[in-house]
């Protein structure tokens, strides 16, 4: 609603609006123009129009609305063109939040499931755009604690800790492992050897097994302390533990172990370990990949064979 007035004492002037010099209710139906009059003091008289637009289209920002008078020869001109207003990003802000917001939340989500994934994937993808790496003078991936066996036990942690962790990691995945009972010379000592070895690694995997009873617990004991020495006091190497079958508690195992178990949790064996065969891309060697430092998939250096003459139930 545009309104054009003119005041004087003069009678009979009487102002328009036009468009394209046609009267603006003429050029298009949606414009109304209404005129009024109205007497001031002292003779005066203001005498104005009244242009209305029912609802601004966008052809109606094209035109110019000039608002005429004529007072004898004379015609006195005003003329105004319609702006497009500002628009409202109020709504594409909280739009674009919230978008943002969910984008945020659904990107960690996606994180979290495929954390493991996606971790591997950018180790095996892009190994190769990785700038060298300062060498960190240390020989070994990681250092194997496993429980030593007796005879009169069926179940064997040999067989895991001798043959199949070996045969991922070394064979599929290229890493370089220490494992006592194996990589060590016959009459050396353990202590002295473990003590060396560990400070030459940089993980150390532990092999948990629930019931004690059928191990060599006082020979496993000193390696044991050792590796956790290492990991916890002087804060040089961290600790991945495997259990090969689901412990209920706890409570009876090392406090060093309970707390390495409640910061960084264990990855619990599902397989069978009389398999012949293993993969490295299933979901317990992807975890145990996940936790152990990046080498270039395929990989064999520091390849390790086991002795043809090992004789594994």
């Amino acid at each position: 609603s545009i309104i054009c007035n003119v005041s004087s004492g003069i009678n009979g002037l009487i102002p328009f609006w036009q468009v394209n010099d046609e009267d603006v209710d003429i050029f298009d139906k949606t414009y109304r123009e209404q005129f009024y009059e109205e007497g001031l003091p002292h003779g005066l008289a203001v005498s104005g129009t009244k242009f209305n637009i029912s609802k601004v289209k966008v052809k109606d920002y094209a035109h110019k609305f000039f608002c005429h008078f004529i007072y004898g020869s004379q015609q006195f001109t005003a003329y105004i063109k319609l702006e497009s207003p500002a628009r409202n990003i109020q709504g594409y802000l909280i739009g674009g939040g919230v978008s943002l917001v969910f984008l945020v939340f659904f990107t960690l989500f996606i994180y979290k499931i495929f954390k493991i994934d996606i971790v591997l994937w950018y180790r095996d993808s892009c190994h190769s755009f990785q700038g060298k790496k300062v060498s960190d003078e240390k020989i070994y991936d990681a250092y194997v604690v496993y429980p030593k066996n007796r005879e009169s036990c069926l179940y064997s942690s040999d067989i895991f800790a001798l043959k199949i962790l070996p045969e991922v990691l070394e064979r599929q995945c290229g890493y370089n492992l220490f494992i006592l009972g194996r990589d060590d010379l016959p009459g050396e000592a353990v202590i002295s050897v473990a003590d060396e070895k560990i400070r030459q690694s940089r993980r150390v995997i532990i092999v948990l097994v629930p019931e004690p009873s059928c191990y060599s617990i006082l020979e496993d004991e000193s390696e044991k302390q050792l590796a956790m020495h290492s990991a916890l006091i002087q804060d040089s190497i961290k600790v991945i533990l495997i259990e090969l079958e689901k412990i209920q508690d706890y409570a009876t195992m090392p406090e060093s172990i309970r707390y390495v178990k409640q910061k960084h949790g264990a990855i619990r064996w599902k397989g069978n370990v009389s398999e012949r065969s293993h993969s490295a891309s299933t979901r317990f060697w992807k975890k145990v990949r996940y936790q152990m430092p990046s080498r270039k998939s395929g990989s064999l250096l520091g390849l390790h064979l086991l002795p043809k003459d090992l004789n594994l139930p």
